[in-house]
């Protein structure tokens, strides 16, 4: 789907109200992992768009904080 994701690992990742949320780390199953104190496990669906320096996500730091701050990866979707 991204032809710019073997490019992604390293750059900013990024919440729709501009909060850092770690360096993309890599992708895997159809979650994106990003590379900081704490790290994300936020779902491909959720990438708003790569501007060529930072991947966003159509999420807000609260959201990205409640429901994609995992210890672990999670199951890969059915889907």
């Amino acid at each position: 789907m991204w032809e710019d994701r073997y490019k992604l690992p390293g750059k900013q990742a990024k919440s729709v109200d501009g909060m850092l949320l770690g360096k993309v780390r890599e992708m895997e199953n159809d979650y994106v992992l990003t590379d900081g104190e704490p790290n994300f496990y936020i779902p491909r669906y959720l990438i708003e768009k790569y501007d060529g320096s930072s991947l966003w996500f159509k999420i807000d730091s609260d959201e990205a904080k409640s429901k994609f701050m995992l210890g672990t990866s999670p199951t890969p979707s059915p889907f």
